[in-house]
């Protein structure tokens, strides 16, 4: 019998993407981000409090050259753990969970994202690009996180 994994899909503009439903806390209303250092604005929108604790807000638009937009009401806050990081992202819309099995997993070689493997299911009614939290990281936000830690 072939493993199934479940995925949380969302939306960016009009694109699909997915992230492993087992790394995810907790979904929220958009909430205001507190802004960071400039020179950090490509990786990170700022930080959110929720419940008392400081999430660093991934800029997961920048991460797939989508232009920069402000937070809307309408806006959903996925908030996930990287290992022992918490992260958060903001995305326009969270659509449904889906199961898949392994075997619909493509794993394919792009240039257009750095070098790294790019891991797609393709339905019937499209593709979807599924990233773990850390990827939508580059080396440099990766290690300023490891720095904060």
């Amino acid at each position: 019998m072939a493993k199934s994994v479940s995925l949380l899909l969302f939306f960016l503009d009009d694109n699909r993407y997915a992230i492993p439903l087992t790394s995810v806390e907790r979904v929220y209303p958009a909430v205001e981000i507190t802004s960071c250092e400039a020179d950090l604005a490509t990786e990170f929108l700022g930080f959110v409090n929720v419940h008392g604790e400081l999430i660093p807000v991934v800029n997961a638009r920048a991460r797939f050259g989508l232009p920069n937009k402000p937070v809307a009401v309408t806006d959903m806050m996925i908030v996930a753990l990287d290992g022992d990081q918490k992260l958060a992202m903001m995305v326009d819309r969270v659509a449904d969970v889906l199961e898949y099995s392994a075997e619909q997993m493509i794993i394919a070689e792009s240039l257009l994202y750095a070098k790294t493997q790019v891991n797609v299911i393709n339905l019937a009614d499209g593709m979807i690009v599924i990233k773990e939290m850390r990827d939508y990281l580059t080396e440099t936000g990766r290690q300023w996180l490891e720095r904060k830690a």
